[in-house]
């Protein structure tokens, strides 16, 4: 394999480095930053309209080249083109029941960019899978203890903090309410403005905006899961026990008042918790809580693009 630099105006300070995705038959060379990768021109075109439309483009006579292949300059880190073009070579790339977020985010920003298609609307389904529009969706993620572990997307510190920022600064709206969501009920409010330590290193951190956003999120969730109607707001109703039935009537209003109160001073987020036997209501009250918590889930679910200032989810579109 020859090792002579390709015929190209470079930086003499620059050294050319050879990537492992280097096929000898390759057609033509992709360069991101200072790495080269030798693929097929028919490989990209089956994959992407951009390359296929440059591909019948007649090439400048002072056009770089290496061993006889034509070289195209990218703007792109070369770790994106390499997790792009490992998928285009491996069939079974997206077979994997887990992908890593920066994979996956590699696969948006290209995809996007250069129109792969289908590796874009593969690595977008994941995200939406882990990040629902409906709430029966986001139940079913939930394991039998009521908790949550994403299971397409490789599980890591810092994920979700890392969802928010690949979904809006990609406009992938319809992830963010579920994703900022998950950053409110995963982290302290310190993380949210300081970040979330990965473990490698690195610190995944909101931009100004979502830091905004899950902090307005966070005063707006927490207030409105007692509001009338919503989730918990029939703890603090006043009904007369004569309407309710209720069995045991100052107990009831005792365990109603104690719960409210706890969960208040320790700013629990309650707007999707879907279970009540824990207050040990008597038997009217906890069915008729059980009513009325399942109408206010669905009502904080409507609500939960608007507490973080976006449109509601029927106007929630992505934009790619």
């Amino acid at each position: 394999m020859s090792t002579s630099p390709p015929a190209k105006r470079q930086r003499p300070d620059v050294e050319i480095i050879r990537s492992a995705i280097w096929h000898p038959d390759g057609s033509v060379v992709l360069q991101a930053g200072n790495t080269q990768f030798r693929v097929h021109w028919s490989v990209l075109a089956l994959h992407s309209s951009f390359f296929r439309d440059m591909q019948g483009l007649p090439q400048p006579p002072d056009q770089p080249s290496v061993e006889g292949c034509p070289v195209v300059e990218l703007t792109d880190v070369a770790e994106d083109v390499t997790h792009v073009l490992r998928a285009l070579y491996n069939p079974l790339f997206f077979a994997r029941k887990a992908i890593s977020l920066p994979i996956i985010a590699s696969h948006v920003r290209l995809g996007r960019k250069y129109d792969f298609t289908a590796i874009l609307h593969s690595v977008l389904e994941r995200l939406t899978d882990e990040n629902p529009t409906s709430l029966d969706a986001y139940e079913a993620l939930k394991r039998g203890n009521g908790s949550y572990s994403a299971t397409r997307v490789l599980n890591s510190r810092g994920i979700y903090v890392d969802t928010v920022t690949l979904a809006r600064e990609n406009n992938i709206l319809s992830v963010l309410p579920c994703a900022y969501y998950r950053v409110l009920i995963s982290s302290s409010p310190t993380q949210i403005f300081d970040g979330v330590d990965r473990g490698d290193g690195t610190v995944a951190t909101l931009s100004a905006i979502d830091q905004r956003r899950c902090s307005a999120g966070r005063a707006a969730i927490l207030r409105a899961q007692w509001d009338t109607g919503n989730t918990f707001g029939w703890i603090q109703e006043t009904i007369p026990a004569e309407e309710t039935g209720c069995i045991d009537v100052i107990a009831c209003r005792r365990k109603k008042a104690s719960f409210f109160h706890r969960h208040v001073v320790k700013g629990s987020f309650l707007a999707f918790s879907s279970h009540i036997e824990h207050l040990k209501l008597c038997r009217v009250c906890s069915l008729d809580g059980e009513t009325k918590l399942t109408e206010g889930r669905k009502k904080m679910w409507e609500l939960l693009p608007t507490f973080f200032e976006l449109p509601p989810w029927s106007e929630l579109k992505d934009d790619l």
